[in-house]
């Protein structure tokens, strides 16, 4: 009998999923985690430990928890703690507020109803201050059309949505315009879609802006083999931390209505109740919303944009990433379409416990609430960490020559731009290797620091660099930069 084919070979799988892209931080981490390992077994090293300066989990780098949202959530999976005397009186009273919106009180049931009607209602509460009274309708239930969704994280909602966007039965394939640089997983989302990514360039000349010429040109451009229908927009940028400016944001509505574009916003790490979002460490840099500029542009532009911000509780100040709850807000969408979606869409089965987080996101504890005073001192304490962060970050990179890096205005990263010497490229080049992830290399097992090589994000031709996360105590960081600064001189010197 002649032997029988597998189902499931390399060779048979989705040619969606072979579209995506490996993890090309993989050969790094192992071989951090490799000396790791060495050094704990007494091996000699120019170093005495592995810093790990790579990572975007604030939590995983050690930084507590906001004590009110965990209080909450803890609450709300265990009700019995609801007795316990370290509970302050308004995490009780917000607690007792939500276990009665789950089935049983239990976070273990489905709770369709919570998710379809209880958190749209509060979101749509949050948005309306966040966006100084424009008005939000939730329109929330399971059985009608929604506006706002709640999901498991904003990625598989992005999958979801291009699913929507890409027609097979088009003559040419969907495209999508993702901004360089960006996170990978967006290119991996349009791969699974199966449309076709188009890259545009931010300008980092001016500061990672959106730059609506380079738009205007890719597009132009990308007709000549696809039809585009979405652009990504992401506020504040990822990984450079630029916060978008009004002007640009005016920009892009206008290029999106004229252009017949589904403008998707990744607006992740917005959590107010304040005018700018809690995340800008720069005040002269306030962060507005899509939908708000939209409005105020008037109907010639609000009435034809069609908008889809989407939001993370991985961002922000609370950045807790493994509660995987976001949700997202279509504007100018047919609700058919909505109905449709939600219907089948596979993001909208959230995990409950990180909806009853996202649900305590939506109102944080105001002055005069026994749990404020923490609740504005954690906040304060985190915002006031990065930014002095962001500053010494600026310091210690700018006077080092070779080494370019813009202010950070937001996030957890920075993201500086670093020279490489032609010798160089050519030897990583005959490696197989990208030029950064090489420098990275050579860094690692210099110094034992784990860096983030720039083309894991996207970068322009014949420009390199590396993501250095801000999260390790300041004296930690201190230490990780300098030493980067004085590598990276010794590196221009070996390979000049």
């Amino acid at each position: 009998m002649a032997a029988r084919r597998k189902v499931l070979t390399l060779d048979s799988v989705n040619p969606r999923v072979k579209g995506t892209r490996l993890p090309t931080l993989g050969p790094l981490l192992e071989r951090a985690s490799q000396i790791q390992r060495q050094l704990a077994q007494g091996e000699e090293k120019p170093f005495r430990k592995v810093i790990w300066c790579h990572s975007r989990d604030p939590h995983a780098a050690g930084r507590r928890p906001i004590t009110f949202l965990h209080q909450v959530a803890a609450i709300c999976s265990y009700p019995e703690l609801l007795h316990a005397d370290s509970v302050p009186r308004d995490t009780e009273q917000r607690a007792s507020r939500i276990l009665p919106e789950l089935h049983s009180s239990s976070a273990g049931a489905y709770n369709m109803e919570y998710v379809t009607a209880a958190i749209p209602q509060r979101v749509g509460r949050y948005l309306e201050r966040r966006d100084g009274g424009i008005r939000c309708d939730p329109s929330s239930h399971f059985v009608t059309p929604r506006n706002i969704v709640t999901c498991g994280g904003i990625t598989m909602a992005i999958v979801d949505f291009l699913s929507l966007v890409v027609n097979e039965q088009d003559p040419r394939r969907a495209g999508m315009l993702l901004p360089v640089p960006r996170h990978p997983l967006y290119a991996d989302a349009v791969a699974l879609a199966g449309a076709i990514g188009v890259q545009y360039h931010l300008d980092e000349e001016g500061g990672w802006a959106l730059d609506v010429g380079e738009i205007r040109q890719v597009l132009g451009q990308a007709r000549g083999y696809c039809t585009p229908k979405v652009l990504c927009v992401i506020n504040p940028g990822y990984p450079t931390g630029q916060v978008v400016s009004r002007r640009h944001l005016q920009d892009v509505l206008h290029l999106a209505a004229q252009e017949r574009l589904l403008l998707l916003a990744d607006e992740g790490g917005a959590w107010p109740p304040l005018v700018h979002q809690d995340s800008v460490f720069t005040l002269d840099s306030p962060f507005l919303s899509f939908k708000r500029v939209l409005c105020e542009l008037g109907p010639a532009v609000s009435s034809v944009a069609q908008l889809i911000s989407f939001y993370s509780a991985s961002k922000g100040f609370a950045a807790e990433g493994g509660f995987w709850a976001g949700f997202f807000e279509p504007v100018n969408i047919d609700p058919a379409i909505m109905k449709c979606f939600c219907s089948w869409g596979m993001s909208v089965y959230p995990l409950i416990l990180g909806q009853v987080l996202l649900d305590a996101l939506m109102e944080l504890p105001l002055p005069g609430d026994p749990s404020c005073r923490t609740f504005m001192a954690e906040k304060q304490a985190v915002l006031s960490d990065l930014a002095h962060k962001a500053q010494l970050t600026q310091e210690i990179f700018s006077p080092v020559p070779g080494i370019r890096c813009n202010p950070v205005q937001s996030t957890v990263y920075s993201f500086p731009r670093i020279q490489i010497p032609a010798s160089a490229v050519q030897e990583a080049q005959a490696l197989g290797l990208e030029p950064d992830f090489f420098f990275c290399q050579k860094l690692l097992e210099a110094t034992g620091i784990v860096l983030a090589p720039g083309s894991t994000f996207g970068q322009r031709r014949g420009t390199h660099h590396v993501r250095v996360t801000l999260l390790p105590p300041v004296e930690m960081l201190r230490i990780v930069l300098q030493t980067t600064a004085d590598f990276h001189s010794q590196f221009l010197q070996q390979y000049s």
